[in-house]
């Protein structure tokens, strides 16, 4: 299958086409740029002109495998996270509004559907200035999200029903490490995690993805949240310090403190917890320099930096 790129001259009265239907308004087509995506699905942001007032929406598709090929099971992740867009849309959970999904591709030849184009900056433009009302805005938007109960997911409750715990993510890093050699250190903390369980709240939900970035704002207000392709309820202390991990400087701050407050958390645990977080982190650094064999990139070295910091929790229990 040849890549899909939306902006081929075959497709752009299709593309209208499919916009004007989903959308129920007249668009004339102007231009599609490429989204990056981590995740499950490709994206495109789409630009159009509906009375002479320029719009966007976000085009999402199933993302292809290497060979190009989108298997039936990525047509109905892509369904799922179509369905669960519209769900959410019924909470207090400002996302982006879904339309138009295409499982057949008829459209425009690949399963698909269209996410309402949000406007706001980055919140973490904000965070990076270290301004209060942007920390605030982050963990009540953090905390939101969590509150979001089974009941209000309805039957796509059944879609999300496999919780990610702390435990099973105990047993992930367990079965991960088995195929690399373990000196003394990974050794230890692998027995130590474990031995030193502590008692562990509930699961929540979550959008899988708390990274500041998916996260907009407008005149100080919370415009929208993005990405839930990896939702489920997991651990909600794991969740909330993942970020926290990838962009340092929101360390030191009083966010830990303050989400456990909220929460009702011993802070006891947050060593406990950091130490599972910099183990993930520890064991994907090590796949990727196992299947790429690429030096790391200047700057920020992943592996020894969690390398670093195990040593001194498995010695003495903190960091």
């Amino acid at each position: 299958m040849q890549e899909f790129n939306p902006n081929h001259p075959e497709l752009r009265k299709k593309f209208e086409e499919y916009i004007c239907a989903s959308l129920n308004i007249p668009v004339s087509l102007l231009m599609a740029l490429p989204l990056k995506s981590r995740g499950r699905s490709s994206a495109w942001k789409i630009e159009f002109v509906s009375d002479e007032k320029r719009s966007s929406v976000v085009f999402k598709t199933a993302k292809p495998s290497p060979a190009g090929e989108i298997s039936p099971a990525q047509t109905k992740e892509l369904s799922r996270q179509y369905l669960l867009l519209k769900q959410l849309e019924t909470t207090k959970l400002k996302v982006p509004k879904a339309y138009g999904l295409d499982e057949a591709g008829t459209a425009v030849g690949v399963p698909c559907f269209l996410e309402e184009g949000l406007r706001g900056q980055v919140l973490y433009n904000f965070l990076k200035k270290k301004e209060k009302w942007a920390d605030e805005l982050y963990l009540k938007s953090i905390i939101d999200i969590q509150e979001i109960k089974k009941e209000e997911l309805g039957e796509f409750k059944a879609e999300l029903n496999t919780e990610r715990t702390a435990k099973t993510l105990l047993k992930e890093v367990a079965e991960g490490f088995a195929a690399f050699p373990k000196g003394p250190m990974l050794t230890r903390l692998l027995e130590k995690l474990p031995a030193e369980l502590p008692a562990l709240p509930a699961p929540c939900f979550s959008s899988g993805d708390l990274n500041p970035k998916n996260f907009l704002v407008k005149d100080k207000t919370l415009s929208g949240i993005l990405d839930f392709e990896l939702a489920g309820f997991i651990d909600p202390v794991f969740e909330f310090l993942v970020p926290l991990f990838w962009y340092p400087l929101l360390l030191k701050r009083g966010l830990e403190e303050s989400f456990f407050r909220r929460k009702g958390l011993d802070p006891k645990l947050l060593d406990w917890y950091r130490a599972l977080v910099f183990t993930t982190v520890l064991l994907e650094a090590m796949r990727d320099e196992k299947e790429n064999g690429t030096p790391p990139p200047a700057g920020r070295n992943i592996k020894e930096e969690c390398i670093l910091a195990l040593s001194i929790w498995v010695k003495k229990g903190t960091f």
